[in-house]
Parts: C-alpha cells; structure tokens; sequence
C-alpha cells in the first residue's frame, strides 16, 4: 500500500511541473503577442527565476523543420551565453567620403558600422516550451526557450 501512494504523489508532482510549464509558456506568448520581442528577459513566479531565450525564425529558409529547430536552438543557446557570460563588444564607425566631379561640388559619405560580441561560456540545458507563428508577420515562426535559474524559497519575498 505505501509503494502505490508512493507511485501516486510522484505522478500528481510531475504533472503540476509540465502545468507550470504550460503556463508560464502562455504567458509569455500572451506577452508575445502584446509586446512583440526577441532575445533574453527574466521572468520570475512565485516560486522560480527563469532565463527565457526567445528566437524568430523565417520557416521557408531552411530544407526541412529539423534543420529550422536546431538553428533555433543554437541561436536560443548564443544568446544566454551573451546575456550569462558578460560579453567582450567592440564598435567600429568608418566614414569613407568622396569628392564629386566638378559639375557636382557636393560630396558623399559612407557610413559603415561594425558591431562585434564575444562571449566565452557555455550555456546547457535550455528547455523548448513552445513555438508559434506570429501574428504580426506570418512568415516568423517563433520558439521560446527556457531555462531555471534559481529557486526561490517558501515565505521569501
């Protein structure tokens, strides 16, 4: 009899976590859809910190779905990298101007802007909650990846 309520408690566990999951995936596409976004924010409940990594997606640029998920989930991953392991960024502005010919005595710039980020880390373990395709462009397919950061204890605020 206590092997049973054992196997009982443990299932009725699992499926409040997955209900966590599902909520806190509704949340953030009702957010989504509110507020469109991409990249990183925290998002805190009652009783986690998680790290959600949200990735938009062009579906008709890649061969097959397989192919669409993983760069989702390499993209997903790069960015809590850079937001986890304080990145190394340089910015770069070259102005390049040329003179016109004699008739036209004005002259043209070109601004050219190179941004770079490094950032050495490794960043496991991020979970796919949901994907959906935007309503705001229908031609984005976008994935919500998450990942918990901390507990937080019973009775702290």
């Amino acid at each position: 009899m206590n092997g049973l309520v054992f196997l009982f408690s443990i299932s009725v566990f699992s499926q409040s976590f997955n209900q966590d999951k599902i909520a806190l995936a509704n949340f953030i596409e009702r957010e989504y859809i509110s507020q469109p976004w991409a990249g990183v924010k925290i998002f805190r409940d009652y009783e986690n910190i998680y790290l959600i990594s949200l990735v938009k997606l062009n579906p008709t640029l890649y061969k097959t779905e397989n192919e669409m998920v993983r760069v989702a989930e390499v993209k997903s991953r790069s960015q809590a990298n850079q937001f986890l392991n304080d990145p190394y960024i340089t910015s770069e502005t070259i102005i390049i101007t040329e003179n016109k010919s004699k008739e036209n005595s004005g002259t043209a710039q070109l601004i050219e802007d190179a941004i770079r980020d490094r950032a050495i880390g490794f960043t496991n373990s991020m979970e796919l909650i949901s994907t959906f395709i935007s309503e705001t462009d229908s031609n984005q397919k976008v994935f919500i990846y998450m990942k918990t950061l901390d507990k937080l204890k019973k009775g702290r605020k």
